[in-house]
């Protein structure tokens, strides 16, 4: 496996991309996916996702959505209240860039099969996934507890998906946390229900005893249980959506 972090240009200014391939794989081309992170930068649980889908045989890029302060950008988990500000002059637009410029990452890549890109994300990058399904030709989305689905929430830029869901382009795989109070049943069960009106390929699952942010190790509301059940459908959900990993 290899790592490296690269630069694209973005609308405004340049974005690092954390970047980590697996060895060569001989006579394929790979699948990649795009990572988007939680509400907390680019940081070692992010960089270990990428690691995790690397080393399953995935071209894994997650682009620094924090770009427009300074490049590195990373918060602790109990630092909610110095990020609040950064995430009011988050907007769907400006996602909508940077998804576009890591994108670009995976499509020019020489591995990389060009039917074989999906998307990635836990929380803010969960919504932001779901955001790529609707305005990138990509594969598969998967979003983990993606928050701001069904409405804008006060102080926070980006939101409001629900009336965009004609539009996507991709299978979808939701999941959520059945004790997160930031997303509660009725949310869940809106979005599924606009889904399936729609017609659009999705499979959402709930882990029952998990809270938001369950998938994180190095959050207090880490469930190892569901968040070990959690990978196992991603990876099920890829070889039925996309033929991998082998």
């Amino acid at each position: 496996m290899t790592e490296r972090t690269i630069t694209r240009t973005t609308p405004d200014g340049p974005m690092k991309v954390f970047v980590a391939e697996p060895g060569p794989v001989a006579g394929r081309r790979l699948p990649g996916v795009i990572v988007l992170q939680e509400a907390y930068g680019v940081n070692d649980h992010v960089r270990g996702v990428c690691r995790r889908f690397a080393g399953a045989g995935f071209v894994a890029a997650a682009p620094e959505l924090f770009h427009r302060i300074g490049d590195g950008v990373e918060f602790g988990y109990a630092d909610w209240e110095k990020i609040k500000p950064i995430l009011s002059g988050i907007t769907n637009a400006t996602l909508t860039a940077d998804l576009e410029a890591a994108h670009a990452c995976l499509a020019e890549h020489p591995l990389v099969d060009a039917a074989k890109r999906l998307v990635f994300g836990e929380c803010m990058g969960g919504f932001a996934s779901v955001l790529a399904a609707i305005r990138l030709p990509v594969a598969g989305a998967i979003a983990f507890y993606p928050g701001g689905l069904n409405r804008m929430r006060p102080g926070i830029g980006f939101g409001a998906l629900l009336d965009s869901l004609a539009r996507v382009q991709c299978p979808l795989l939701l999941i959520y946390g059945g004790r997160d109070t930031g997303i509660p049943p009725e949310d869940v069960a809106e979005v599924r229900q606009r889904l399936e009106a729609l017609g659009k390929a999705h499979d959402i699952h709930v882990m029952p005893e998990a809270g938001h942010g369950f998938c994180c190790e190095a959050r207090s509301a880490y469930h190892p249980a569901s968040a070990e059940k959690a990978w196992a459908l991603t990876f099920d959900w890829i070889r039925r959506t996309i033929g991998e990993p082998a």
